[in-house]
Protein backbone atom coordinates (compact mmCIF):
# COMPACT_ATOMS: atom_id res chain seq x y z
CA UNK A 1 0.00 0.00 0.00
CA UNK A 2 1.45 3.24 -0.98
CA UNK A 3 0.45 5.14 1.78
CA UNK A 4 1.92 2.50 4.20
CA UNK A 5 5.41 3.53 2.90
CA UNK A 6 5.19 7.35 3.16
CA UNK A 7 6.87 8.37 6.39
CA UNK A 8 3.91 10.30 8.31
CA UNK A 9 3.70 14.12 9.87
CA UNK A 10 2.20 14.71 12.77
CA UNK A 11 -0.26 16.94 12.99
CA UNK A 12 1.69 19.15 15.67
CA UNK A 13 4.04 19.46 13.22
CA UNK A 14 1.91 21.69 11.26
CA UNK A 15 1.04 24.10 13.93
CA UNK A 16 4.27 25.11 15.06
CA UNK A 17 5.67 28.45 13.76
CA UNK A 18 8.49 28.71 11.80
CA UNK A 19 9.65 31.45 13.84
CA UNK A 20 9.76 32.26 17.30
CA UNK A 21 10.37 35.68 17.47
CA UNK A 22 6.80 36.40 16.30
CA UNK A 23 3.56 35.50 17.07
CA UNK A 24 1.75 33.02 15.14
CA UNK A 25 -2.22 32.95 14.24
CA UNK A 26 -3.96 29.80 15.25
CA UNK A 27 -3.46 26.65 13.45
CA UNK A 28 -6.35 24.42 11.78
CA UNK A 29 -5.35 20.71 13.85
CA UNK A 30 -4.93 18.04 10.70
CA UNK A 31 -5.53 14.79 11.96
CA UNK A 32 -3.69 12.04 10.40
CA UNK A 33 -6.40 9.27 9.00
CA UNK A 34 -5.84 6.17 11.06
CA UNK A 35 -5.25 3.11 8.76
CA UNK A 36 -5.81 0.63 11.89
CA UNK A 37 -9.31 -0.32 10.91
CA UNK A 38 -8.59 -0.47 7.28
CA UNK A 39 -5.91 -2.94 8.01
CA UNK A 40 -8.57 -4.77 10.43
CA UNK A 41 -11.21 -5.11 7.56
CA UNK A 42 -8.02 -6.40 5.16
CA UNK A 43 -7.30 -9.20 7.27
CA UNK A 44 -10.75 -10.59 7.86
CA UNK A 45 -11.13 -9.87 3.91
CA UNK A 46 -8.27 -12.29 3.51
CA UNK A 47 -9.28 -14.80 6.11
CA UNK A 48 -12.37 -15.08 4.24
CA UNK A 49 -10.11 -15.80 0.98
CA UNK A 50 -8.38 -18.59 2.50
CA UNK A 51 -11.28 -20.05 3.54
CA UNK A 52 -12.84 -19.99 -0.36
CA UNK A 53 -9.41 -21.80 -0.80
CA UNK A 54 -10.49 -24.61 1.42
CA UNK A 55 -13.89 -25.03 -0.04
CA UNK A 56 -11.98 -25.05 -3.87
CA UNK A 57 -9.94 -27.36 -3.03
CA UNK A 58 -12.13 -29.86 -1.64
CA UNK A 59 -14.08 -29.57 -5.05
CA UNK A 60 -11.36 -29.92 -7.10
CA UNK A 61 -10.74 -33.24 -5.17
CA UNK A 62 -14.09 -34.32 -6.06
CA UNK A 63 -13.85 -33.71 -9.76
CA UNK A 64 -10.83 -35.93 -9.84
CA UNK A 65 -12.70 -39.01 -8.22
CA UNK A 66 -16.14 -38.00 -10.52
CA UNK A 67 -13.73 -39.73 -13.49
CA UNK A 68 -14.84 -41.26 -16.26
CA UNK A 69 -13.25 -44.48 -17.85
CA UNK A 70 -10.12 -43.32 -19.74
CA UNK A 71 -10.60 -45.76 -23.23
CA UNK A 72 -14.23 -43.53 -22.75
CA UNK A 73 -12.29 -40.52 -22.52
CA UNK A 74 -9.88 -41.62 -25.39
CA UNK A 75 -12.49 -41.90 -27.62
CA UNK A 76 -14.16 -39.20 -26.84
CA UNK A 77 -11.10 -37.04 -27.22
CA UNK A 78 -10.65 -38.32 -30.29
CA UNK A 79 -14.33 -37.65 -31.91
CA UNK A 80 -14.00 -34.31 -30.83
CA UNK A 81 -10.93 -33.82 -32.98
CA UNK A 82 -11.96 -34.79 -35.88
CA UNK A 83 -15.16 -33.15 -35.19
CA UNK A 84 -13.40 -29.95 -34.80
CA UNK A 85 -11.36 -30.73 -38.13
CA UNK A 86 -14.56 -31.50 -40.17
CA UNK A 87 -15.93 -28.12 -38.47
CA UNK A 88 -12.93 -26.33 -39.43
CA UNK A 89 -13.40 -28.18 -43.21
CA UNK A 90 -16.96 -26.92 -43.16
CA UNK A 91 -15.80 -23.52 -42.48
CA UNK A 92 -12.61 -23.35 -45.16
CA UNK A 93 -15.78 -24.20 -47.41
CA UNK A 94 -18.59 -21.62 -45.91
CA UNK A 95 -15.40 -18.92 -46.71
CA UNK A 96 -14.99 -20.17 -49.97
CA UNK A 97 -18.61 -20.17 -50.76
CA UNK A 98 -18.85 -16.80 -49.70
CA UNK A 99 -16.14 -15.73 -52.04
CA UNK A 100 -17.98 -16.97 -55.03
CA UNK A 101 -21.17 -15.56 -54.44
CA UNK A 102 -18.79 -12.14 -54.34
CA UNK A 103 -17.60 -12.70 -57.54
CA UNK A 104 -20.86 -13.85 -59.34
CA UNK A 105 -22.15 -10.79 -57.63
CA UNK A 106 -19.76 -8.14 -58.96
CA UNK A 107 -19.74 -9.96 -62.35
CA UNK A 108 -23.40 -9.95 -62.89
CA UNK A 109 -23.56 -5.94 -61.90
CA UNK A 110 -21.17 -5.09 -64.28
CA UNK A 111 -22.71 -7.32 -66.44
CA UNK A 112 -25.93 -5.47 -65.96
CA UNK A 113 -24.10 -2.11 -66.55
CA UNK A 114 -23.12 -3.43 -70.34
CA UNK A 115 -26.13 -4.41 -70.99
CA UNK A 116 -27.90 -0.66 -70.33
CA UNK A 117 -25.50 0.91 -71.85
CA UNK A 118 -26.52 -1.53 -75.35
CA UNK A 119 -29.92 -0.82 -74.88
CA UNK A 120 -29.38 2.76 -74.67
CA UNK A 121 -27.57 2.59 -78.00
CA UNK A 122 -30.28 0.83 -79.78
CA UNK A 123 -33.31 2.39 -78.55
CA UNK A 124 -32.39 5.19 -81.00
CA UNK A 125 -33.31 3.18 -83.86
CA UNK A 126 -35.02 0.16 -85.16
CA UNK A 127 -32.39 -2.38 -85.17
CA UNK A 128 -30.72 -4.37 -82.68
CA UNK A 129 -27.70 -5.92 -84.38
CA UNK A 130 -25.33 -5.43 -87.74
CA UNK A 131 -27.43 -8.77 -89.32
CA UNK A 132 -30.41 -6.71 -89.05
CA UNK A 133 -28.31 -3.50 -90.67
CA UNK A 134 -26.72 -5.82 -92.99
CA UNK A 135 -30.37 -6.87 -93.86
CA UNK A 136 -31.95 -4.15 -94.44
CA UNK A 137 -29.45 -2.57 -96.85
CA UNK A 138 -29.59 -5.85 -99.29
CA UNK A 139 -33.31 -5.31 -99.57
CA UNK A 140 -32.76 -1.64 -100.58
CA UNK A 141 -30.05 -2.14 -103.20
CA UNK A 142 -32.14 -5.09 -104.54
CA UNK A 143 -34.82 -2.78 -104.70
CA UNK A 144 -32.65 -0.23 -106.72
CA UNK A 145 -30.99 -2.61 -109.17
CA UNK A 146 -34.33 -4.22 -110.49
CA UNK A 147 -35.08 -0.44 -111.88
CA UNK A 148 -38.85 0.21 -110.88
CA UNK A 149 -38.25 3.14 -108.71
CA UNK A 150 -39.18 6.09 -108.89
CA UNK A 151 -36.39 8.68 -108.75
CA UNK A 152 -37.41 10.53 -105.72
CA UNK A 153 -38.06 6.65 -103.72
CA UNK A 154 -34.63 5.74 -105.42
CA UNK A 155 -32.84 8.52 -103.69
CA UNK A 156 -34.40 8.17 -100.53
CA UNK A 157 -33.31 4.56 -100.62
CA UNK A 158 -29.73 5.64 -101.21
CA UNK A 159 -30.29 8.35 -98.59
CA UNK A 160 -31.33 5.71 -96.66
CA UNK A 161 -28.57 2.97 -97.78
CA UNK A 162 -25.91 5.89 -96.46
CA UNK A 163 -27.10 6.40 -92.99
CA UNK A 164 -27.35 2.46 -92.73
CA UNK A 165 -23.67 2.24 -93.45
CA UNK A 166 -22.70 4.40 -91.01
CA UNK A 167 -24.76 2.91 -88.58
CA UNK A 168 -23.26 -0.08 -88.55
CA UNK A 169 -19.78 1.57 -88.21
CA UNK A 170 -21.51 2.65 -84.68
CA UNK A 171 -23.19 -0.91 -84.05
CA UNK A 172 -19.31 -2.03 -84.17
CA UNK A 173 -18.54 -1.17 -80.50
CA UNK A 174 -22.24 -2.57 -79.31
CA UNK A 175 -20.69 -5.83 -80.83
CA UNK A 176 -17.67 -5.72 -78.44
CA UNK A 177 -19.74 -5.19 -75.85
CA UNK A 178 -22.09 -8.07 -76.60
CA UNK A 179 -19.09 -10.13 -76.70
CA UNK A 180 -17.62 -8.73 -72.95
CA UNK A 181 -21.57 -9.65 -72.12
CA UNK A 182 -21.37 -13.11 -73.30
CA UNK A 183 -17.98 -13.81 -70.98
CA UNK A 184 -19.51 -12.77 -68.61
CA UNK A 185 -22.13 -14.97 -68.32
CA UNK A 186 -19.64 -17.77 -68.98
CA UNK A 187 -17.81 -16.83 -66.03
CA UNK A 188 -20.63 -16.66 -63.76
CA UNK A 189 -22.09 -20.16 -65.23
CA UNK A 190 -18.32 -21.67 -64.61
CA UNK A 191 -18.63 -20.01 -61.48
CA UNK A 192 -22.05 -21.43 -59.89
CA UNK A 193 -20.90 -24.70 -61.26
CA UNK A 194 -17.46 -24.45 -58.82
CA UNK A 195 -20.40 -23.32 -56.12
CA UNK A 196 -22.31 -26.69 -55.97
CA UNK A 197 -18.90 -28.15 -55.38
CA UNK A 198 -18.54 -26.54 -52.61
CA UNK A 199 -21.55 -27.90 -51.05
CA UNK A 200 -19.60 -31.31 -49.61
CA UNK A 201 -22.32 -33.78 -48.34
CA UNK A 202 -19.96 -36.22 -47.32
CA UNK A 203 -18.23 -33.68 -45.06
CA UNK A 204 -21.72 -32.70 -43.48
CA UNK A 205 -22.71 -36.88 -43.07
CA UNK A 206 -19.57 -37.17 -41.13
CA UNK A 207 -20.18 -34.56 -39.00
CA UNK A 208 -23.82 -36.10 -37.84
CA UNK A 209 -22.20 -39.10 -37.50
CA UNK A 210 -19.65 -37.84 -35.21
CA UNK A 211 -21.61 -35.78 -33.41
CA UNK A 212 -24.32 -38.72 -32.74
CA UNK A 213 -21.47 -40.75 -31.12
CA UNK A 214 -20.85 -38.18 -29.00
CA UNK A 215 -24.21 -38.07 -27.85
CA UNK A 216 -24.22 -41.31 -27.06
CA UNK A 217 -21.23 -41.48 -25.22
CA UNK A 218 -22.08 -38.10 -23.14
CA UNK A 219 -25.85 -39.77 -22.47
CA UNK A 220 -24.31 -43.04 -20.86
CA UNK A 221 -21.99 -40.57 -18.37
CA UNK A 222 -24.89 -37.94 -18.21
CA UNK A 223 -24.87 -38.74 -14.65
CA UNK A 224 -21.13 -38.04 -14.12
CA UNK A 225 -21.12 -35.27 -15.95
CA UNK A 226 -24.27 -33.67 -14.62
CA UNK A 227 -21.91 -34.08 -11.14
CA UNK A 228 -18.89 -32.61 -12.62
CA UNK A 229 -20.51 -29.80 -14.09
CA UNK A 230 -22.57 -29.03 -11.26
CA UNK A 231 -19.29 -29.14 -9.45
CA UNK A 232 -17.61 -26.53 -11.74
CA UNK A 233 -20.61 -24.30 -11.02
CA UNK A 234 -19.67 -24.08 -7.24
CA UNK A 235 -16.68 -23.40 -8.19
CA UNK A 236 -17.15 -21.00 -10.79
CA UNK A 237 -19.01 -18.80 -7.93
CA UNK A 238 -16.43 -19.60 -5.54
CA UNK A 239 -13.78 -17.66 -8.02
CA UNK A 240 -16.60 -14.72 -8.31
CA UNK A 241 -16.69 -14.58 -4.67
CA UNK A 242 -12.64 -14.45 -4.28
CA UNK A 243 -12.66 -11.96 -6.89
CA UNK A 244 -15.60 -9.48 -5.19
CA UNK A 245 -13.30 -9.98 -1.64
CA UNK A 246 -10.28 -9.09 -4.24
CA UNK A 247 -12.31 -5.79 -5.20
CA UNK A 248 -13.29 -5.33 -1.81
CA UNK A 249 -9.23 -5.04 -0.70
CA UNK A 250 -8.76 -3.01 -3.08
CA UNK A 251 -11.06 -0.50 -2.79
CA UNK A 252 -10.17 -0.42 1.42
CA UNK A 253 -6.84 0.50 0.23
CA UNK A 254 -7.76 2.67 -2.52
CA UNK A 255 -9.92 5.27 0.01
CA UNK A 256 -7.84 5.07 1.96
CA UNK A 257 -4.53 5.93 -0.10
CA UNK A 258 -6.99 8.93 -1.20
CA UNK A 259 -7.76 9.97 2.43
CA UNK A 260 -3.95 9.78 3.29
CA UNK A 261 -3.26 12.32 -0.32
CA UNK A 262 -5.89 14.46 1.46
CA UNK A 263 -4.01 14.72 4.63
CA UNK A 264 -0.60 15.13 2.83
CA UNK A 265 -2.53 18.29 0.44
CA UNK A 266 -3.72 20.01 3.44
CA UNK A 267 -0.27 19.59 5.46
CA UNK A 268 1.53 20.87 2.03
CA UNK A 269 -1.13 23.60 1.92
CA UNK A 270 -0.80 24.57 5.56
CA UNK A 271 3.04 24.60 5.47
CA UNK A 272 2.57 26.84 2.64
CA UNK A 273 0.51 29.08 4.33
CA UNK A 274 3.11 29.11 7.61
CA UNK A 275 5.98 30.09 4.43
CA UNK A 276 3.50 32.94 3.44
CA UNK A 277 2.93 33.95 6.47
CA UNK A 278 6.78 34.08 7.72
CA UNK A 279 7.39 35.38 4.20
CA UNK A 280 5.10 38.51 5.13
CA UNK A 281 6.35 39.16 8.52
CA UNK A 282 9.46 39.03 7.40
CA UNK A 283 8.70 41.56 4.66
CA UNK A 284 6.75 43.77 7.19
CA UNK A 285 10.41 43.78 9.87
CA UNK A 286 12.41 44.32 6.21
CA UNK A 287 10.51 47.51 5.57
CA UNK A 288 9.93 48.81 8.92
CA UNK A 289 13.81 48.50 9.15
CA UNK A 290 14.01 50.25 6.02
CA UNK A 291 12.10 52.76 6.86
CA UNK A 292 13.48 53.55 10.02
CA UNK A 293 17.30 53.46 8.07
CA UNK A 294 15.45 56.26 6.09
CA UNK A 295 14.21 58.55 8.51
CA UNK A 296 17.73 58.40 10.46
CA UNK A 297 19.54 58.91 7.15
CA UNK A 298 17.73 61.96 7.09
CA UNK A 299 17.73 63.24 10.66
CA UNK A 300 21.55 62.83 10.51
CA UNK A 301 21.72 65.12 7.40
CA UNK A 302 18.88 67.68 8.57
CA UNK A 303 21.55 68.24 11.07
CA UNK A 304 23.16 71.84 10.37
CA UNK A 305 26.43 70.81 8.24
CA UNK A 306 29.98 71.66 10.19
CA UNK A 307 28.53 71.76 13.62
CA UNK A 308 30.94 69.48 15.33
CA UNK A 309 33.49 71.35 13.66
CA UNK A 310 31.93 74.63 14.75
CA UNK A 311 31.64 73.80 18.28
CA UNK A 312 34.99 72.20 18.46
CA UNK A 313 36.43 75.76 17.01
CA UNK A 314 34.59 77.55 19.88
CA UNK A 315 36.31 75.20 22.43
CA UNK A 316 39.11 75.52 21.21
CA UNK A 317 38.27 79.84 21.22
CA UNK A 318 37.42 79.45 24.65
CA UNK A 319 40.82 77.36 25.54
CA UNK A 320 43.27 79.78 23.83
CA UNK A 321 41.27 82.99 24.23
CA UNK A 322 39.70 83.04 28.16
CA UNK A 323 37.41 86.27 27.46
CA UNK A 324 35.75 84.48 24.69
CA UNK A 325 32.21 83.96 24.87
CA UNK A 326 30.57 80.88 23.34
CA UNK A 327 27.35 81.34 21.61
CA UNK A 328 24.02 79.58 22.75
CA UNK A 329 23.42 76.54 20.43
CA UNK A 330 20.21 74.84 20.43
CA UNK A 331 21.26 72.18 17.91
CA UNK A 332 21.49 68.50 19.06
CA UNK A 333 24.87 67.91 17.76
CA UNK A 334 25.90 70.63 20.16
CA UNK A 335 23.94 69.27 23.16
CA UNK A 336 25.89 66.09 22.49
CA UNK A 337 29.55 67.67 22.80
CA UNK A 338 31.01 68.12 26.30
CA UNK A 339 31.58 71.48 27.27
CA UNK A 340 35.25 72.66 27.77
CA UNK A 341 36.26 71.71 31.55
CA UNK A 342 36.60 75.12 33.88
CA UNK A 343 40.27 74.58 33.79
CA UNK A 344 40.80 73.72 30.17
CA UNK A 345 42.38 69.98 30.69
CA UNK A 346 39.98 68.61 28.09
CA UNK A 347 37.90 69.13 24.73
CA UNK A 348 35.75 67.19 22.53
CA UNK A 349 37.24 65.41 19.74
CA UNK A 350 35.16 65.05 16.43
CA UNK A 351 37.12 62.07 15.58
CA UNK A 352 37.41 59.94 19.09
CA UNK A 353 41.18 60.13 18.36
CA UNK A 354 40.68 58.47 15.19
CA UNK A 355 41.54 59.86 11.70
CA UNK A 356 38.65 60.94 9.82
CA UNK A 357 38.03 63.26 6.82
CA UNK A 358 36.59 66.60 7.29
CA UNK A 359 34.43 68.01 4.15
CA UNK A 360 34.92 71.59 3.64
CA UNK A 361 33.41 73.49 1.05
CA UNK A 362 35.48 74.54 -1.94
CA UNK A 363 36.15 77.77 -1.98
CA UNK A 364 37.07 77.51 2.41
CA UNK A 365 40.58 79.48 2.87
CA UNK A 366 42.68 77.92 5.53
CA UNK A 367 45.89 80.45 6.54
CA UNK A 368 48.54 77.54 7.42
CA UNK A 369 51.57 79.25 9.26
CA UNK A 370 54.75 77.78 8.91
CA UNK A 371 56.17 76.54 12.79
CA UNK A 372 59.43 76.49 13.67
CA UNK A 373 60.23 72.84 15.17
CA UNK A 374 59.42 73.17 18.57
CA UNK A 375 62.01 71.52 20.00
CA UNK A 376 64.87 72.87 17.70
CA UNK A 377 66.79 75.87 20.27
CA UNK A 378 69.94 77.30 20.34
CA UNK A 379 72.12 77.48 23.47
CA UNK A 380 72.97 80.73 25.08
CA UNK A 381 75.72 81.69 27.52
CA UNK A 382 75.88 84.30 30.25
CA UNK A 383 73.07 86.71 31.07
CA UNK A 384 71.09 86.24 28.45
CA UNK A 385 71.14 82.38 28.86
CA UNK A 386 69.96 82.66 32.76
CA UNK A 387 66.93 84.96 31.30
CA UNK A 388 66.01 82.47 28.84
CA UNK A 389 65.91 79.87 32.00
CA UNK A 390 63.90 81.58 33.50
CA UNK A 391 60.73 82.26 31.06
CA UNK A 392 57.55 79.97 32.01
CA UNK A 393 57.91 76.64 29.45
CA UNK A 394 54.65 76.87 26.67
CA UNK A 395 52.92 73.82 26.68
CA UNK A 396 49.71 72.59 24.41
CA UNK A 397 47.27 69.85 25.44
CA UNK A 398 47.64 66.58 23.76
CA UNK A 399 43.48 66.98 23.09
CA UNK A 400 43.85 70.53 21.84
CA UNK A 401 46.83 69.27 18.95
CA UNK A 402 44.47 66.69 17.81
CA UNK A 403 41.43 69.14 17.84
CA UNK A 404 43.40 71.30 15.65
CA UNK A 405 44.86 68.50 13.35
CA UNK A 406 40.79 67.35 12.54
CA UNK A 407 40.35 71.30 11.39
CA UNK A 408 44.08 71.36 9.70
CA UNK A 409 45.14 74.13 11.41
CA UNK A 410 48.79 74.12 12.75
CA UNK A 411 48.46 74.15 16.66
CA UNK A 412 51.03 77.43 18.27
CA UNK A 413 54.38 76.30 19.22
CA UNK A 414 55.16 79.25 21.15
CA UNK A 415 53.26 81.82 23.36
CA UNK A 416 53.52 84.09 20.62
CA UNK A 417 51.59 82.31 17.33
CA UNK A 418 48.43 81.87 19.78
CA UNK A 419 47.01 85.04 18.60
CA UNK A 420 47.71 83.76 15.17
CA UNK A 421 45.65 80.34 15.58
CA UNK A 422 43.35 82.10 16.93
CA UNK A 423 42.63 84.27 13.87
CA UNK A 424 43.01 81.19 11.48
CA UNK A 425 39.97 79.50 13.92
CA UNK A 426 37.70 82.53 13.45
CA UNK A 427 38.28 82.73 9.95
CA UNK A 428 37.20 78.81 9.83
CA UNK A 429 34.56 79.68 11.76
CA UNK A 430 33.04 82.35 9.55
CA UNK A 431 33.94 80.16 6.42
CA UNK A 432 31.99 77.13 8.16
CA UNK A 433 29.13 79.22 9.30
CA UNK A 434 28.87 81.01 5.92
CA UNK A 435 28.64 77.60 3.69
CA UNK A 436 26.90 75.67 6.99
CA UNK A 437 22.86 76.39 5.37
CA UNK A 438 24.21 75.31 1.33
CA UNK A 439 26.25 71.80 2.72
CA UNK A 440 22.93 71.44 4.95
CA UNK A 441 20.78 71.60 1.64
CA UNK A 442 23.35 69.18 0.14
CA UNK A 443 23.65 66.48 2.97
CA UNK A 444 19.75 66.34 2.91
CA UNK A 445 19.65 66.05 -1.23
CA UNK A 446 22.43 62.91 -0.60
CA UNK A 447 20.48 61.63 1.70
CA UNK A 448 17.16 61.27 -0.41
CA UNK A 449 19.40 60.21 -3.11
CA UNK A 450 20.93 57.37 -1.10
CA UNK A 451 17.35 56.04 0.48
CA UNK A 452 16.20 56.24 -3.02
CA UNK A 453 18.87 53.59 -3.86
CA UNK A 454 18.22 51.19 -0.84
CA UNK A 455 18.41 47.91 -1.52
CA UNK A 456 16.52 45.00 0.47
CA UNK A 457 19.59 42.50 -0.26
CA UNK A 458 22.17 45.12 0.84
CA UNK A 459 19.77 45.56 3.90
CA UNK A 460 19.88 42.03 4.52
CA UNK A 461 23.79 41.67 4.42
CA UNK A 462 23.93 44.60 6.79
CA UNK A 463 21.56 43.08 8.91
CA UNK A 464 23.14 39.52 8.62
CA UNK A 465 26.62 41.63 9.39
CA UNK A 466 24.93 43.26 12.76
CA UNK A 467 23.31 39.73 13.81
CA UNK A 468 27.23 38.33 13.31
CA UNK A 469 28.73 41.44 15.34
CA UNK A 470 25.76 41.23 18.48
CA UNK A 471 26.87 37.43 18.68
CA UNK A 472 30.46 38.31 18.89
Amino acid sequence: MSAGSTSTTTATNATTPPSSSSSSTQRKFIKRPDDKAMKEEVEALKKEIKKLDLTNNELNAQIQKLQIDQKVMDERNKLQAELKTLISKQSSAKNERNNINEQIKSIDSSMKKKIAEIQQQTSKNNFKNVAEIDARIDSLDKAIDAGNLKLADERRFVKEMSALRKLRKDFGSIEKIQASIDQDKEKIADLKKKLQGTHNKEVQAQFETIQKKLDEINESNKSTISKRNKIYDQRSEIKKEKDAKYDQIRKLRSDFDAKFEHFKKQMEEERQKREEEYKAQQAERKQAKLKQRAEQELADASIPAFTAEINSIHNLLSYFDPSYVKPATTNAATANNASLSSNGSSIPSTTKNQARVIEFPEDLVVVKKEQDDFFTGTKKKGKNAKKHSGKKNFTVAPEIIVALSDLTIPYPLKEENVPETIKTLKETLDALQEKQEEQTKVNIERAKAKIAKFKEDDFEDEEQDDEEEDQN
